[in-house]
């Protein structure tokens, strides 16, 4: 039984390409083509290491709304500003990590000291006509 596009999907497709050959396909061949399989067992292994990780938080979280729920408030507070504080740190250490490479990038070149010569070009020359 089935419906028409049910057997229309295990019927073989023929098709012809740009250079007039046929091609011939099955729905069904798709099912391990381009990668799919490789890309669902690793979304499987990625989801069952998570798991872990994902139930310590949960466990961690129940601990401390059964025994800790006056202190509640002051711990999400503490985690909060730790978290800031990290981020703090790591857009501080990219900034000067960036100055720093800028200086080794521009250490050989020219500066705009007194008497430098770059201080002391002339770009551009006026002359006057009086006519």
């Amino acid at each position: 039984m089935g419906c028409k596009t049910c057997k229309q999907k295990k019927e073989k497709v023929t098709q012809k390409d740009s250079s007039g050959n046929n091609l011939t396909n099955t729905i069904e061949d798709y099912g391990l083509n381009h990668g799919s399989f490789i890309y669902k067992l690793i979304a499987f292994v990625v989801v069952i290491a998570a798991l872990p990780l994902i139930l310590l938080v949960l466990v961690c979280q129940i601990f401390i709304y059964f025994f800790f729920p006056k202190k509640l408030a002051n711990i999400t507070k503490n985690l909060r500003n730790y978290i800031k504080k990290l981020g703090n740190k790591y857009t501080n250490f990219k900034k000067d990590r960036e100055l720093k490479k800028r200086e080794r990038e521009f250490a050989k070149n020219r500066g705009y000291e007194e008497n430098s010569e770059l201080v002391n070009v002339v770009d551009v020359e006026v002359h006057e006509n009086n006519n």
